[in-house]
């Protein structure tokens, strides 16, 4: 592997990728080793390597055409992206048309060279990273106009999902482009075409599955009859399309799932952007027609948009039972800017004591649906921001400091007033292309504001009461942000009943006591309610509410008392009547907040700012994955495997039918299903059959024209168990007593692993991937900055690593220093509480399967020798996102509790994926080497979908994701920003150092990455949602709403409904209408039969044991916890009467639980 120079980055960058590269030459050097012995389908390894996007586009789609695979091709990449700058859409256009125009190589026909540019330049679109130009984008061909002149026809299937909606419309644009280029006409629809178009698109959204945008009817019937090429694709679905059927051009009347994508998702949704973009390459001098109509129907777009009534927002519309919801819109967590060390990237973080009082619903690596800047984020955790504040059952009001203090308090908790901090990152809200969000007055702003006037603090999150005062006093800036209210949350009448209260308070011993004994409760009670709504910290005695020191100091310097001030209250203002104070345009929380400026000494800012709503997305996951019956070998077991498809239930009965490899070896003269004879070792050779007339043929039936390498026959499976166990020097009582296979192979010659790899991840308790590698599932957590001790791995590893210095330059001496992630980097994830696979016990276990398949498959050395944990540390494994096709190599550098993969944004980036709560995957490097191979893929389309096809073996930040341009390389936020968020300016008026102006500048941007907001330790708070833990739907609802009875940011009625009309009657009447279509199964062979057969036994087992599908506690199981949601929530009538409606229609069904029969014997 050669060695890709960036200028950009410094020694230190250089020098480590120098060692992952050769740490990854030795591992292609193992693989290629044991390959070489023949004893896979493939004699090499078959994932190439890649070192810059242009590689992996070129090798992607080689795959399809093999003479791309051309250094020139790579290389004029390479210019063109010095020519227009890296991921400029330009580039995709002109290394599209030439390859088209066959300067690089030859195709045998204009649309085969066509078809090559187009994908080409697809793949650069999507970094060459997920398998949509190759399986969503299909085929072209051409078809006839009206007046029988040809126009261009593109195919699009179901995998051009993977590209995501943006790429997906200027696919569009790039096939249209190659088009004119060579002189096609326009497509002319014909009015019925169209209208199938409209008709197959709200079929597709009400019949299959729901699209992201549903373009209108008209909207639908405008880009059809416009766009200058005919988008169509394969049939997906086996649903006929309702309407306009028999078309001549369209070659199905089935609906069509790639069409309907590409049409609704990506050109209807993503028009305006890809308008902005066709202006782009067409500043660039390219040359583009015929899309002049796009500006008319972005309007017609925007109209749309503005006419819209619902007003309700997507985050909690979607509710799931279970999961709760932490604030309804314009309440929940106070909006904060900054990225802590573990956030950025569509991640934020919330104080570790707000995980604990949501009862550890919210964990970290938990998504959360917030109502904005962003739709989905991954929560970690960050002690630096503010935490809850609750009301006690005793009527306290607290601030929880600490997560194990939340967890003990949470019993006791009547009320969460406040939920706390969400720190939101600023290149989020930038790359969202947003409305800038006002936030609270907190102690950055604060530090800022003496900045400016000309004073430096070191620690603005501990500042005594008395340094605080003297700081406002003497630079005239605001009150410190810990001694100021939330004077814009309560309202008029609140306010005017807490100076009614204050002004019948003394303060005694440094201590505010306000009058609160049983006749005065009544009195004082909107008094009282205030003070809990302004986030004072209180308690109540016998007699009394009394606030400590430094609340009653803060209080008093809010209300213009003098410092140290003893005695009686008296407030000396004039309070006006409500109707007479509140202006034109200004809430009474903001009449309130300038009363209090105008009584007190000092300025005080709005502590609140913006409030937002949130919901719970998907829990956080750490496991090993596992297909469909956990197989831990790809190799085809039949009805003989039984209902466990297990290969040791196949030896009963000795052979296994089905369709395996027709090889044959000449030495022994016998067939085999190895490519490796496993009686001599020698190669065999594949023979060929035609199935129509079941002989063998030389090369092609003569008759059929048919000649597979594979044939359906039955196999000797004992002989085959007894070889892997003497190749691996077993005896029988040490084979494992379950090694699972799969029900048959659908790849294009049916090639299966040997025994051998079944018993030894059987032995590891490993499952196999449907590839032949062997997988762990995580939550995508970013990590910028980590401390030594957290991720415990002793600062002498560390330093062998290539971690030298911390990020402050100064050397690494001790385990509390903080060190920036390099780029390949990511942490093991070790959690005891989910009840999952441990991430290291994986590693350290394929690491044994990998060594004992090298030692006693291969007769090669052992790699790895793991004793311990330890030993992972420096190992490498591959990353990859599902729908991509390209993994990313990391390196493993050390542990974390959290359930999630902790790496680097770079990484997350190179995956093509951002940390919205998306999942990725995790290898060892040396398994998917020698394991993973294209032979063991489906032939179907989208196969190479999460196929590692490439590696990446070098991040660099221009050649990953764009949104990780926006990505912010700070230590700290301007001035500026918080100047402009009190505006409501748009976040692109915010000047700050991000990852694309580091690029622009030369700059190495994988160091000095910066964090605004530190954290004590990342592994602080929750690591395992309530929601995970909780074993029944019944229990997750019961603390769900037990929790939202809590929270004063919730309307817990509400929830009540939205489970009920959003998850439980969806479910209720779907299971229904499934139990009406269900089939039958044997619950002793698992064959299925759609209807049972006339004796009531199964054909191939005759068990009298025929089980429903669809079982009626599937129907039922959410009934009770709805009626149980009815009864004691206020939801509407119509939801009660839907749910007795469906009660009764269930019980005509299978009959009421007290009418049931009972025997006569019951009562004698």
């Amino acid at each position: 592997m050669g060695v890709f120079m960036d200028n950009s980055l410094n020694d230190q960058t250089e020098k480590y990728f120098n060692c992952l590269s050769q740490k990854i030459n030795e591992s292609y050097k193992i693989a290629n080793e044991a390959r070489k012995k023949g004893l896979d389908p493939s004699n090499n390894v078959e994932v190439p390597l890649a070192l810059t996007m242009a590689a992996k586009v070129v090798k992607l789609i080689a795959s399809k055409y093999s003479q791309l695979d051309n250094e020139l091709i790579i290389n004029r990449i390479i210019e063109l992206e010095k020519k227009y700058g890296a991921l400029d859409n330009t580039v995709s256009f002109v290394i599209a048309e030439e390859i088209a125009k066959e300067k690089f190589c030859k195709f045998d026909t204009q649309l085969e060279a066509m078809d090559a540019g187009i994908r080409v330049g697809f793949a650069y679109t999507t970094l060459g990273v997920v398998s949509s130009p190759i399986e969503g984008y299909t085929e072209l061909k051409t078809g006839k106009t009206k007046l029988g002149e040809n126009y261009i026809k593109a195919f699009f299937s179901g995998p051009i999902r993977s590209a995501g909606t943006t790429a997906t419309c200027v696919s569009v644009i790039l096939i249209d482009y190659i088009r004119q280029l060579f002189g096609y006409v326009k497509y002319d629809p014909t009015e019925e075409e169209c209208k199938r178009a409209v008709t197959e698109l709200y079929d597709y959204h009400e019949r299959i599955t729901n699209l992201q945008y549903l373009p209108t009817e008209n909207e639908t019937y405008f880009l059809i009859k416009n766009c200058p090429i005919q988008i169509t694709g394969d049939p997906t679905e086996n649903r006929e399309v309702s309407n306009h059927k028999n078309l001549s051009r369209i070659e199905t009347d089935f609906i069509r799932g790639g069409f309907c994508l590409v049409v609704g998702e990506g050109l209807a949704q993503k028009a305006k952007k890809g308008l902005r973009i066709l202006r782009s390459i067409q500043k660039n001098g390219l040359n583009i027609n015929d899309w002049e109509w796009l500006e008319d129907y972005v309007e017609l777009h925007e109209k749309r948009e503005m006419g819209k009534t619902d007003d309700s927002p997507t985050y909690i519309k979607d509710l799931v039972a279970g999961r709760p919801v932490f604030g309804h819109p314009g309440k929940g967590f106070r909006f904060r800017y900054g990225r802590s060390r573990a956030a950025g990237f569509s991640a934020v973080s919330i104080h570790p004591a707000t995980m604990a009082i949501t009862n550890n619903f919210i964990a970290i690596g938990t998504q959360l649906k917030i109502e904005k800047p962003t739709k989905g984020c991954v929560v970690t955790s960050c002690d630096k921001i503010e935490g809850p504040i609750v009301k006690l059952k005793n009527g306290n009001v607290k601030k929880i400091k600490s997560y194990d203090e939340g967890k003990e308090l949470y019993s006791n908790i009547e009320e969460i007033i406040y939920l706390g901090d969400i720190l939101v990152p600023l290149g989020d809200v930038i790359n969202r292309n947003a409305i800038l969000i006002c936030p609270g007055y907190v102690e950055e702003w604060w530090k800022l504001d003496l900045e400016n006037k000309g004073y430096n603090i070191t620690n603005e999150f501990d500042i005594s009461f008395q340094e605080a005062v003297e700081l406002s006093e003497k630079f005239n800036v605001s009150l410190y942000p810990n001694y100021i209210y939330y004077w814009t949350q309560i309202n008029y009448e609140q306010f005017i009943g807490f100076i009614d209260w204050l002004n019948h308070s003394k303060v005694t011993n440094n201590k505010l006591i306000f009058p609160y004994n049983n006749s005065e409760k009544e009195r004082f009670k909107v008094g009282k309610r205030a003070l809990e709504l302004l986030g004072i910290e209180h308690s109540i005695s016998v007699e009394n509410v009394i606030l400590e020191l430094n609340e009653t100091n803060g209080l008093l310097i809010n209300l213009g008392f003098p410092l140290n001030f003893i005695g009686e209250i008296h407030i000396d203002y004039v309070f006006k009547k409500k109707e007479e104070l509140l202006l034109e345009g200004e809430s009474e929380g903001e009449k309130i907040l300038k009363i209090i400026n105008e009584i007190s000494k000092f300025h005080i800012k709005d502590k609140s700012g913006e409030f937002i709503g949130a919901r719970m997305g998907r829990p956080e996951k750490a496991k090993m994955r596992k297909l469909t019956g956990s197989p831990n070998i790809i190799f085809p077991v039949g009805k003989e495997g039984g209902r466990l498809r297990s290969i040791n239930e196949s030896l009963e009965g000795g052979v296994i039918n089905g369709e395996f490899p027709f090889n044959y070896c000449e030495k022994c003269a016998k067939e085999t299903i190895y490519k490796s004879c496993e009686n001599c070792g020698h190669e065999t050779k594949s023979r060929y059959y035609c199935k129509l007339c079941n002989r063998e043929v030389n090369d092609k039936c003569s008759f059929h024209q048919i000649g597979n390498s594979f044939k359906n026959k039955s196999i000797d499976i004992n002989y085959y168990y007894d070889k892997a166990r003497e190749k691996l020097g077993l005896l029988k009582n040490e084979m494992p007593v379950m090694i699972k296979g799969v029900r048959g192979t659908s790849s294009q010659n049916h090639d299966v692993e040997n025994i051998v790899k079944g018993i030894l991840r059987s032995k590891y308790n490993l499952c196999v991937n449907k590839d032949g590698t062997i997988r762990y599932d995580m939550t995508e957590i970013p990590l910028t900055h980590f401390r030594p001790k957290e991720i415990e791995v002793g600062v002498d590893k560390l330093k062998e690593l290539g971690y030298i210095k911390d990020y402050k330059g100064n050397e690494l001496v001790n385990e509390n220093q903080i060190l920036e992630l390099k780029p390949h980097d990511i942490l093991i994830p070790c959690n005891d509480e989910s009840g999952d696979e441990r991430g290291d016990d994986f590693l350290i276990n394929v690491s044994k399967y990998i060594d004992d398949l090298l030692e006693k498959f291969y007769g090669l050395n052992r790699f790895f020798n793991i004793k311990d944990r330890t030993d992972l540390i420096g190992h490498l494994g591959v990353c990859m996102s599902p729908h991509n096709c390209a993994g990313v190599i990391c390196r493993f550098i050390g542990f974390t509790k959290i359930q999630g993969l902790v790496a680097s944004p770079y990484l997350h980036a190179a995956m093509r994926r951002d940390c919205d709560g998306d999942e990725a995957a995790m290898m060892l490097l040396l398994d998917v080497l020698i394991n993973f191979s294209r032979k063991f893929l489906s032939t179907h389309r989208g196969a190479t979908q999460d196929a590692p096809m490439v590696l990446n073996g070098k991040i660099l930040a221009k050649e990953v994701d764009d949104q990780i341009l926006d990505f912010e390389l700070v230590n700290n936020y301007p001035l500026e920003l918080y100047q402009l968020a009190e505006n409501r300016n748009h976040s692109s008026k915010v000047d700050i150092e991000t990852v694309k102006k580091r690029i622009a500048k030369l700059e190495d941007p994988y160091v000095n990455t910066g964090f605004t907001h530190d954290i004590e330790n990342i592994n602080q708070g929750a690591i395992c949602s309530a929601y995970k833990i909780l074993p029944s739907m019944k229990e997750k609802v019961k603390y769900q709403m037990m929790l939202c009875e809590k929270l004063r940011s919730v309307d817990h009625n509400d929830v009540a409904r939205l489970i009920i009309e959003r998850h439980f009657m969806k479910d209720l009447k779907g299971n229904l209408r499934k139990f009406t279509q269900q089939s039958f199964r044997c619950g002793k062979c698992n064959e299925i039969y759609r209807r049972v057969p006339l004796n009531g036994k199964c054909k191939v087992c005759n068990n009298p044991k025929l089980i429903f599908t669809i079982s009626y506690g599937s129907i039922i199981k959410y009934l009770e916890p709805g009626l149980d949601l009815a009864k004691n929530y206020d939801v509407p009538v119509y939801i009660k009467q839907d749910l007795e409606l469906t009660k009764k229609y269930i019980e005509s069904i299978f009959g009421k639980d007290d009418e049931k029969q009972e025997s006569i014997d019951k009562w004698f």
